[in-house]
């Protein structure tokens, strides 16, 4: 099937300045039929939240396709934003699109999206930027059984809050589908992720004290961590997706990123919706999303949510 377009219009917004989430989310948001039931995605955003939306891939959630039908074409595309002046100043904006085409066994998908938002503090602080982010995603995947498929899916992200210039990620791997009715999914993925970062200077270096008995005296540039890093990590990921209604769907998936270069490494991600049909083209969906990192860089924090409400609305 088609789908031409779709706007998200947030309502409620709960996400730290910088936060990230996944294309799990927003997929899952836009996700209102069982043929578009495409589980889809890691590092990878997502909801339209805080002007956010995040693919799931870069080592995040890449959830294979499910087997359904032997022939497919869909192209969503999403957009939202939000604006204040006066006391509050901020402008934050979202885009998403994606496109998938199933050939009997062959299928490939394409998924990009791109957020940015400024705000101030109060009326007489100056206007930063709170948002920046572009990400990137390919994934091929090939049916070789009823219930397994192997999938190689690329991503990469350009994240200033993440102070990352590029992160690069290659994803090969298997999919089992325990459950296979369209409307009520379970399926589980085992692979192989490797990372490539290319940090922004501003997060490799830090000012430090010359004299660390002088709080206020002299500082020298450092740097603390390396401006191009690689990793290795074994990727395991769960998804559960039930449409309980003809007017209601539930959709959720965990993703584990073990390194396999340190033991004490891992990343940890999830993302939840719970989407509506109010009108054949009006919805209305809430999503959370998760994402854990125990040994970010310096200055950036481990966890990172995103909650949001989205008035959706599909053209075609």
């Amino acid at each position: 099937m088609l789908s031409t377009g779709a706007l998200l219009l947030p309502l409620v917004l709960t996400a730290p300045p910088g936060a990230t989430v996944s294309a799990g989310a927003v997929q899952a948001a836009l996700d209102l039929g069982p043929e578009e039931a495409l589980p889809e995605g890691s590092s990878a955003q997502d909801a339209a939240s805080s002007g956010t939306t995040d693919l799931d891939t870069q080592g995040k959630f890449a959830d294979a396709a499910e087997r359904q039908a032997a022939n497919a074409t869909e192209l969503e595309i999403a957009a939202g934003a939000l604006a204040s002046t006066g006391n509050a100043r901020f402008l934050q904006t979202t885009g998403t699109g994606h496109f998938r085409i199933r050939r009997g066994r062959h299928q490939f998908a394409t998924a990009g999206a791109a957020n940015f938002g400024r705000a101030a503090a109060d009326v007489d602080s100056p206007v930063e930027t709170t948002i920046s982010n572009v990400q990137g995603m390919v994934r091929y995947d090939f049916f070789f059984a009823t219930r397994w498929s192997a999938f190689l899916m690329t991503t990469g992200r350009n994240d200033r809050f993440q102070g990352l210039d590029l992160r690069a990620n290659v994803d090969p791997g298997v999919a089992f589908y325990a459950l296979t009715d369209p409307k009520h999914r379970l399926w589980f993925e085992l692979g192989y992720d490797f990372q490539y970062d290319n940090r922004r200077t501003d997060s490799i270096f830090s000012d430090v004290p010359v004299n660390p008995d002088e709080p206020d005296g002299a500082t020298m540039r450092v740097q603390v961590v390396d401006e191009i890093a690689t990793n290795h990590a074994a990727r395991l990921f769960a998804g559960y997706s039930n449409q309980l209604s003809d007017l209601v769907s539930f959709h959720t998936g965990a993703e584990y990123l073990q390194s396999l270069l340190d033991g004490k490494r891992i990343r940890v991600n999830w993302a939840s919706a719970l989407t509506a049909n109010l009108a054949n083209r009006l919805g209305l969906a809430t999503t959370f999303t998760m994402r854990f990192e125990n040994q970010p860089l310096p200055g950036v924090r481990k966890l990172d949510t995103i909650t949001a409400i989205l008035l959706t609305v599909k053209f075609m």
